[in-house]
């Protein structure tokens, strides 16, 4: 990729995040983008439809992010002490651009996630009591995994025993996963 395109999306990038951090995305005008990345709107529209599709792409990177800490994603139904310490960490290190992108919209970070989780396992959305118990685990676990008012030992312990019962109630054989 030429190197101007990549100083262009790079400044692009950090000029949202800036402006994002600040106001939330419908508040977030093209025009000021520009002036913050130093370019103008035509540069931004030869590479993003709107402020939507870079926050789109932007999000979806960082959860393709997330998702790759994990070195095995089906720990979530083998290993639920392993999946709740790796959202944990994950989410940890992706903090900041996480409340920045998210604040206000977590409902997009769970669906987002559990978009990317039965991308891989189709079976959780077989059933409707899949489905439930599916956000069901994610809404518990991100809203107490991002909370920082618990000890870390007292969260990630009470966490991983919720998450083991809540994985219990899946309807389907373990077997052949």
């Amino acid at each position: 990729m030429d190197l101007r395109v990549v100083k262009t999306k790079k400044n692009i990038r950090a000029a949202f995040l800036a402006l994002r951090a600040q106001q939330a995305l419908e508040k977030v005008r093209v025009t000021r983008l520009c002036e913050l990345a130093l370019i103008n709107k035509t540069t931004f529209y030869k590479h993003y439809q709107d402020i939507y599709a870079l926050s789109e792409e932007i999000e979806n990177e960082t959860i393709q992010s997330i998702m790759n800490s994990f070195a095995d994603m089906h720990a979530l139904f083998v290993d639920p002490d392993g999946f709740i310490r790796g959202l944990y960490d994950a989410f940890k290190a992706h903090d900041e651009i996480i409340t920045i992108l998210f604040s206000g919209r977590m409902d997009n970070l769970i669906d987002k996630i559990e978009t990317h989780l039965t991308a891989h396992y189709p079976w959780i959305s077989g059933t409707p009591e899949n489905e439930i118990v599916l956000s069901f685990l994610l809404w518990g676990a991100a809203h107490v995994l991002m909370e920082p008012r618990y000890d870390e030992a007292v969260l990630l312990d009470t966490s991983t025993s919720v998450a083991k019962q809540v994985l219990s109630l899946f309807s389907r054989s373990r077997a052949g996963q």
